[in-house]
Formats: structure tokens, C-alpha cells, sequence
């Protein structure tokens, strides 16, 4: 579904992780998306005046990638130059590509203090969301360590059954992805209690 990539922008420029031309040709006809997230040392967090040298760049990327049958999708990521959900969808806006998107990451949206605001940054991301992702997480925790912020599904007091309402009335029909970052649990026995919790939420009427 999806293959977590990488790149650092600067002020001249757009690097991209290992030899993503080759990588694009090896996924060609997949269907695969490509996570993107953006860091940078000459932008801060969020900064809009790296759009000028980012756009015409990824604009190149996401021309490469729909010619091998692929989509991109921005990944926003705490601390990064593309920080927030609605910084990636300004950016994906400006790229303005049929296969140029975004990612809504509950994790990180909470780490950076957008809690309350989901429900709009959803029906904004709206149009070009291609791919969410979803954890058991605490309410109330912003820049709090990833242990607060990804839990397996069944912890954590965030109500990502009202999420995933917000999700549906927005018209998203995408991959629900389980992010499970630096959970300590055993794969095995993490992946079942979500799978239990998921399933018991999908069977609410």
C-alpha cells in the first residue's frame, strides 16, 4: 500500500533518499503510494518560505511517479520542516498533481497540539487525503513523549472511533493504516489487541 521514503530540502534544493528513480521503476504498476516526510535545516517547522524551492521539485517527483502507475502522498512529521497536516496539504495544493496527496497521522497531529482542531483539518485535507494512520493515544498531550502518543489500539482515552465518524462523513474510503512505532508489546500480541479493538469499532452501527 504504502513505502515510507524520505528527504531533506534546503535552500538550493530537494535530496531524496537513496536512488528513488530506481525504487520508482521496481514499484512501477503497484499502485504503491510514497510516504513522504520533509526535513530540513535551512527551513524551520512549518515555514511557507521553503514552498518556492520545494514545489517545482516535487512537482518533478510526483510527473516521475505517475508515469510508473504511483502516487505520493506527504507525511507530516513533528519537528520537521513539513510539521503539520495542513502544511503538507498548502504544499500538495501548490504541487497541484492527481497523484500528489497527503497523510493524516494521528500521532503526530497530536504531538504538535492540533487535537481540537481534526475535524477541520480533515474536511480540508479532504480532496488529496490518500492515506491515514491511527493509534490508541492520550487526549490533552501535546509534545508528550511517543509512548503517550502510540499506543495499541485499545489504549489510550482518544476517541479514534469518533475519528474515524469524522473520517466517514468527509467521504474518506482510503487505507486506515496502525501506526505502531516504538510500541514494546510483542508484535504478535500488539497487533491482536488492535485487530480486537478495530474490529469492535467497525461493528458499531
Amino acid at each position: 500500500v504504502a513505502v515510507y521514503g524520505g528527504a531533506t530540502l534546503t535552500k538550493d534544493g530537494i535530496g531524496f533518499r537513496g536512488d528513488l528513480g530506481a525504487r520508482l521503476e521496481v514499484l512501477a504498476g503497484t499502485g504503491t503510494t510514497i510516504w513522504l516526510p520533509i526535513n530540513s535545516a535551512d527551513f524551520p517547522a512549518s515555514d511557507p518560505a521553503g514552498d518556492a524551492v520545494a514545489v517545482p521539485e516535487l512537482r518533478r517527483l510526483a510527473d516521475l511517479a505517475a508515469k510508473q502507475g504511483l502516487r505520493v502522498a506527504l507525511y507530516p512529521h513533528a519537528g520537521s520542516w513539513l510539521e503539520r497536516i495542513q502544511d503538507a496539504v498548502r504544499v500538495a495544493k501548490a504541487v497541484d498533481r492527481e497523484n500528489f496527496g497527503v497523510t493524516f497521522n494521528l500521532a503526530h497531529c497530536l504531538r504538535v497540539g492540533d487535537e481540537a482542531k481534526i475535524p477541520a483539518l480533515l474536511a480540508e485535507a479532504a480532496p488529496r487525503l490518500f492515506l491515514v494512520t491511527v493509534n490508541g493515544a492520550e487526549q490533552n498531550a501535546a509534545g508528550a513523549p511517543w509512548e503517550r502518543l502510540i499506543q495499541p489500539l485499545d489504549e489510550g482515552d482518544f476517541p479514534v472511533a469518533k475519528l474515524l465518524e469524522e473520517l466517514e462523513s468527509i467521504g474518506y474510503t482510503g487505507p486506515v493504516g496502525l501506526q505502531a512505532f516504538g510500541v514494546k508489546l510483542p508484535v504478535a500480541e500488539s497487533l491482536a489487541r488492535s485487530l480486537k479493538a478495530w474490529r469492535a469499532m467497525a461493528a458499531k452501527p
